[in-house]
């Protein structure tokens, strides 16, 4: 399983994993790094989503930007927007799938 999905599901259980993503490529990822937990205790809800909502998505969004290395974020990109799960290996001159890329562990 990928790394930042066992993150999204660990920290914001229930939270589709496109939001997560667009909220680290809305916000950044330098951004979100900064955030402490005091910050996220003083947001609120809106009227699309509940404060808990939000803290979770936060949360989530802040866990996958500390723990895990751009690979990892954008394999989860990958996997979540159906992009071709091939990937151009220029010392082979072809695509290769990601396994073959990265190897099983990524």
């Amino acid at each position: 399983m990928l790394k930042a999905r066992e993150i999204c599901d660990r920290e914001a259980k229930g939270i589709p994993y496109v939001m997560i993503i667009s909220y680290i490529i809305d916000k950044g990822q330098a951004t979100i790094s900064q955030i402490e937990d005091e910050d996220i205790d003083t947001l609120e809800g809106n009227g699309l989503m509940t404060a808990d909502f939000v803290k979770g998505l936060v949360r989530a969004a802040r866990a996958v930007v500390r723990e895990c290395d751009q690979n990892d974020i954008v394999r989860l990109i990958k996997a979540e927007w159906c992009c071709a799960g091939e990937i151009y290996d220029p010392d082979k001159d072809q695509f290769v799938t990601d396994e073959n890329y990265y190897g099983e562990d990524g």
